[in-house]
């Protein structure tokens, strides 16, 4: 049932000096207050997130860096493992026969490094055939060229001058293997 109706609600609710509960004004400036406190808050968000997305980034570097920090160690000790075996006698073998002569490949150009990068065993990217690094500015003998299925360009190559030291993990003077030709001027002629 709805309330009582007091004929003295009219004199008390509306007589002269009664209090008014606002108007436009005052809505209007509720609206704008409560909208103010909206954004402030909203702000505080987009800062909190942008902070976090920082925060993510330094984290991603600094596992990128332990990432090739690790790599670099590895190449390094595969390096080092290598060059072991192939130094270190396993027996001491007397042999009569005559030695095995093996022709030195033939040479069908000269180039240089232009772009540094991984010089491999076989003329595939895969982390198990990097022998090392050839540096900008190195010089090489071209021995083979290679085209593969895709189109990628290939070349054996045997490094004969190397520029300063540019990494830890370059590749020594007599060292042969396998470099992508986008590393690589274009061969001039012997």
């Amino acid at each position: 049932m709805p309330p009582h109706a007091d004929p003295h609600d009219w004199d008390r609710l509306f007589r002269p000096k009664a209090p008014h509960r606002g108007g436009p004004v005052r809505a209007l400036v509720n609206v704008l207050i409560a909208g103010a406190i909206i954004a402030l808050l909203g702000g505080v968000a987009f800062l909190a997130m942008g902070a976090n997305a920082t925060r993510t980034i330094a984290s991603s570097t600094a596992t990128a860096q332990a990432v090739e920090t690790s790599n670099a160690a590895v190449i390094t000790s595969n390096t080092a493992h290598a060059l072991v075996a192939t130094v270190t006698p396993t027996a001491t073998v007397r042999r009569t026969a005559t030695p095995t002569v093996v022709a030195e490949p033939a040479r069908i150009g000269r180039s240089s490094v232009v772009k540094g990068g991984n010089l491999r065993r076989q003329p595939v990217v895969s982390a198990e055939t990097v022998v090392g690094q050839v540096c900008i500015g190195d010089l090489v003998d071209v021995l083979e060229e290679n085209t593969l299925a895709g189109g990628a360009r290939w070349y054996r190559i045997r490094v004969t001058q190397v520029t300063a030291d540019c990494t830890a993990e370059r590749v020594s003077v007599g060292s042969l293997g396998w470099a992508s030709s986008a590393l690589l001027a274009p061969p001039t002629s012997p």
